[in-house]
């Protein structure tokens, strides 16, 4: 018991041996969970492309028969299909249309016809279709071939067309804008998704290049971000607050997240911005705890590293420079708080540092964002040729998200994310027994409802009580969080990410500070209990595991908690 007690207890800013393990443990646990079931590595590869009239035919391998349904697999361009039937193949019969919706994806188009012969005909142009499979009167895959050359495509991976269709094997939510233009840069081709800067597509691509398209390429990358943010969060608090206790209950607050848990697990690009805006911060922490006499070089270091994730953030969301705004407030303010006043002097290492600033945090940032752009031109409406193509480009992107008129049905006001008033609903499928799968982002109620409260703690604490971690941390919240007053495009609960894991600090802080006080971690520790029972309770909700519909609907506790 004393040798637990003085593992809990250590004070260090350090990571020691039993830091290591601690957090190898949590994360071991973390990722057991947010693997299984992240996706499907079986999905059709290859596609038959065709033009406005090109036919795709698959031929029964017996004799004619029933034809109640077919499962076909939109690839990277949709189109509807007008469905033909015949006996002989050579006449055919109108039957119905089939419409693909979404790209990577599986579609059910309900059929009754008698027939040997299937025709797919194309209406638009540039369209792919991947594999189509034909289904008797009793639901099962009929023995199929493809009806000539051309289609061979459509009937060369029979064995990837699943039993049932779900987010396991078919895109939803923004993944059909992601990971679409990931695979579009995997394959040379013009990229769909143009309103944000390339970084986080082409850390999405890297699977994709190795494994094929298929979910699970298509979310590891957001999933390992998502798991590199708990280690993340854990340095930061053993830096910030100096005890390994509080560092375990930030890497727990993570982990037991289920907004986080969701939105890592889902194939966009926002992980990697919430994961390089926390290192930019976590560097630029360093730097400022980093006494004036401490050696140049490992100031330095902190300052380029932080610069570097800054550029890779802007590189991934535009999100990124208002966390860039938060890091230029807490450099300066440190630069003159420690180099102008009574008895303190501007010295030749300052001037290095702050000329150094100018290539970490403009010089580099640069040439990240505009390299990327250039080692992967192909983009609508400007591919990149040239600085000026890449202007054109900038001017039409800041265009579309600031003459944004779209609706959503489940678009939130700013103000209302951090009580988490309307999660944001990504997936739902209904199945037979009264069963149903959904994926809501919708965070730990424990942490979101206590973390609000928390930053009124941090803001006393930084205006009354002069307490610099908690003006940092109310640096890195409030400039992530008030710029979306003065924006007029329709916005999400997921646009308040960014700024969560600065909210879970907060909420250490609190702790640290109830637990300083009454002295006695009972209270921490309790809290930890309700948020583990919160997140084993909303866990469905967040991953997708098929449940009850009652189960699903009793947890909708606020009248805009739709899922």
């Amino acid at each position: 018991m004393n040798r637990f007690k003085h593992i809990w207890k250590e004070e260090s800013a350090t990571l020691k041996k039993a830091d290591y393990i601690i957090l190898g443990i949590i994360i071991l646990l973390y990722s057991i969970l947010s693997f299984y079931n992240l996706g499907s590595n079986i999905n059709p590869q290859t596609y038959v492309h065709l033009d406005t009239d090109d036919a795709v035919v698959i031929e029964l391998t017996g004799d004619a028969t029933d034809v109640t349904k077919v499962r076909a697999f939109a690839g990277p361009e949709l189109g509807t299909y007008r469905l033909y039937g015949s006996q002989d193949g050579i006449t055919y019969q109108y039957i119905k249309d089939m419409e693909l919706t979404s790209v990577f994806s599986w579609f059910d188009t309900e059929l009754d016809a008698n027939l040997k012969y299937l025709k797919a005909v194309a209406t638009s142009d540039d369209v792919y279709l991947g594999e189509i499979q034909l289904y008797d009167r009793y639901g099962y895959k009929l023995e199929e071939q493809a009806g000539d050359d051309f289609s061979l495509r459509s009937a060369d991976e029979l064995d990837t067309v699943p039993s049932q269709i779900s987010y396991m094997n078919s895109t939803y939510f923004d993944e059909i804008y992601f990971a679409r233009t990931a695979y579009e840069y995997a394959h040379g081709m013009t990229a769909y998704e143009w309103v944000h800067p390339p970084l986080g597509k082409v850390i999405q691509m890297i699977p994709i290049l190795f494994m094929g398209m298929t979910p699970f390429a298509y979310r590891l990358m957001g999933n390992i971000a998502g798991i590199a943010m708990i280690a993340v969060l854990y340095v930061f608090a053993k830096n910030m607050f100096k005890k390994r206790k509080y560092a375990i209950m930030a890497a727990l607050l993570m982990a037991f997240d289920t907004f986080h848990f969701a939105q890592s697990r889902m194939g966009t690009v926002d992980t990697f911005l919430v994961l390089f805006i926390l290192l930019a911060y976590l560097f630029m922490y360093k730097y400022i705890s980093k006494p004036k006499e401490e050696k140049l070089s490992k100031r330095l270091g902190l300052l380029a590293l932080s610069g570097l994730f800054m550029g890779m953030s802007i590189a991934t969301k535009w999100t990124g420079c208002f966390a860039a705004l938060g890091l230029a407030i807490l450099f300066f303010y440190h630069l003159i708080k420690n180099n102008f006043g009574k008895g303190k002097k501007w010295t030749k290492d300052t001037t290095i540092i702050v000329l150094s600033c100018v290539g970490f945090f403009v010089i580099v940032p640069l040439v990240i964002y505009i390299g990327i752009y250039f080692l992967f031109p192909n983009l609508v409406p400007y591919p990149i040729h040239n600085l000026s193509d890449l202007w054109k480009q900038t001017q039409a992107v800041y265009e579309y998200h600031s003459t944004l008129n779209a609706t959503h049905p489940f678009t939130s006001p700013w103000y209302s994310w951090p009580i988490m008033w309307k999660p944001v609903w990504y997936y739902v499928a209904y199945f037979a027994g009264n069963m149903k799968q959904t994926i809501a982002g919708i965070g730990n109620p424990a942490i979101w409802w206590a973390g609000a409260v928390a930053l009124f703690y941090i803001l006393y604490r930084a205006i009354f009580k002069k307490d610099g971690n908690s003006a940092f941390l109310l640096v890195a919240f409030l400039t992530g969080f008030l710029p979306y007053l003065f924006i007029g495009r329709i916005m999400f609960l997921y646009h308040y990410f960014p700024v969560l894991p600065f909210v879970m600090l907060a909420l250490v802080a609190m702790f640290k500070g109830i637990t300083e006080r009454t002295k006695s971690d009972k209270f921490m520790i309790a809290f930890l209990i309700v948020v583990a029972i919160l997140f084993a309770i909303f866990l469905p909700i967040a991953s997708g595991r098929m449940m009850p519909e009652e189960y699903i609907n009793a947890m909708r506790w606020l009248p805009e908690w739709f899922f």
